[in-house]
Formats: C-alpha cells, structure tokens, sequence
C-alpha cells in the first residue's frame, strides 16, 4: 500500500542496540532528551520508549503530525549531540525507520476496535 501525502502522522522509530547493562541508562537519557524535544517542537505528538525483555535493545517511538512538521523540526536535529549519545551508552547499532500513518484504530466503549481517524477524514480536514 503507498503511503499518501494527506496521509495521518509521520512515525519515527529508531532502535538501539546496547550492552545490557546500559539499557536502563540509555532509556533515560532519551525520555529526557524527547522531554526537551517536545518543549522546541509543536508538532511531537507522542513519544513512547521502550526496553526489550532481553536488556539489549531501547526502542524510541516518536509521533508526529506530519511529515512536514518533522522536516521542519528534523533541522533542530542538527544541533543535537546525537554521536555523544551513542557513544555515552555504547550503543552497538541503531536503526532507523519511518513511516505514514494510514489508519487509527482505538478501542471504544462497547469492546471493539474502531477507526478513530482514517483517510477519507485526513482529506477533508478532521
């Protein structure tokens, strides 16, 4: 399915790959790095950090209204000590991953999943 430009908000999710023993450490350092993220950028929806079972991996979710807020902020970016991170927790590896959001889907009152917010309402402006 192609993703399009009206399309709902614009994922980012980088995973990294540490020592087990700095995965606790990194995962802070980042929920206080996306803290100040969201002070300087309007169009941070939500941020989600999370830790896998076997201490090796920190995932950061980050959800924005557009792809075009993030470009937007993504110049911010530049000042970030990014590389200071990764060396700081010695991360291993990271990956990058983004995409568009197409459909919502939230559970409602009576038990099922509904769509919250979908295509033909992004087109008309909802």
């Amino acid at each position: 399915m192609m993703a399009h430009a009206h399309s709902l908000w614009f994922t980012q999710m980088i995973e990294y790959d540490v020592p087990p023993d700095r995965q606790g450490a990194l995962a802070q350092a980042l929920v206080a790095r996306c803290e100040q993220l969201a002070l300087r950028c309007e169009g941070l929806e939500r941020v989600s950090i999370q830790a896998s079972d076997d201490g090796c991996r920190v995932l950061q979710y980050l959800q924005w209204r557009s792809r075009e807020v993030w470009a937007a902020a993504a110049e911010a970016f530049v000042e970030e000590p990014f590389l200071a991170l990764l060396s700081q927790h010695q991360a291993r590896g990271v990956n990058f991953a983004a995409y568009q959001a197409l459909r919502s889907l939230v559970r409602g009152a009576d038990g099922g999943l509904h769509c919250q917010v979908g295509e033909a309402q992004a087109y008309h402006g909802a």
